[in-house]
């Protein structure tokens, strides 16, 4: 059974600065040096789950990541996917940029500053390697607009202490061909820093 504890030790594990860097060394043509950092927020927007802020940028450009969002952990009670994380949009993107290293950005987020993303929950399981799998609702509700063109978002993850698994594919709603995304699989994080959670 999934507890709080279980869902205090995924935030544990999703907060902190991960690098892809041994795998963009490796296969450069297919993998750019690429940084994600999840901070929990300083003051949590409201006492239900536990909330973050995600940043993913390139290694060369930090303060200009090109997809940034608001997380919030929650339990589901469903015992197929026990937790689910809801996904959400700042209003003012530009204008936190960077707050996932500078978190005194971040203290004045509030409710009315974000967007939920219709159709973008993410259903998460515990699996027996003591990991947590993560992906995408069904259906092609999370629309996602790359270089002027709209696509559904197919979007899964695994995580653990210390390392993130992620891939994230855009396909044509009307085709299902696909559209922007790895071609050459899931990209591979490191944890290189951790970052403190604390349960509201």
């Amino acid at each position: 059974m999934v507890s709080q504890k279980d869902l205090l030790t995924l935030a544990t594990w999703m907060a902190g600065d991960f690098s892809n860097w041994e795998q963009a060394i490796e296969n450069p043509p297919f993998f750019a040096h690429i940084r994600v950092c999840i901070r929990p927020l300083p003051l949590p927007l409201s006492q239900e789950g536990i909330w973050l802020y995600s940043e993913q940028a390139y290694d060369y450009e930090l303060n200009r990541p090109y997809r940034t969002a608001i997380l919030q952990l929650l339990l589901s009670g469903d015992p197929q996917s026990p937790i689910f994380i809801e996904n959400y949009k700042i209003k003012d993107t530009v204008a936190y940029f960077g707050a996932s290293r500078e978190p005194e950005k971040l203290r004045s987020l509030q409710l009315v500053d974000i967007d939920k993303l219709t159709g973008c929950k993410m259903l998460v399981k515990l699996t027996p390697q003591n990991s947590f799998q993560g992906a995408v609702e069904a259906g092609k509700g999370c629309m996602v607009n790359r270089n002027g063109q709209e696509t559904y978002l197919a979007s899964e993850f695994e995580i653990s202490e210390t390392h993130f698994s992620s891939l994230d594919r855009g396909y044509d709603p009307s085709t299902d061909e696909r559209v922007w995304g790895s071609i050459a699989g899931a990209f591979e994080f490191k944890k290189k820093t951790q970052f403190q959670v604390n349960f509201p």
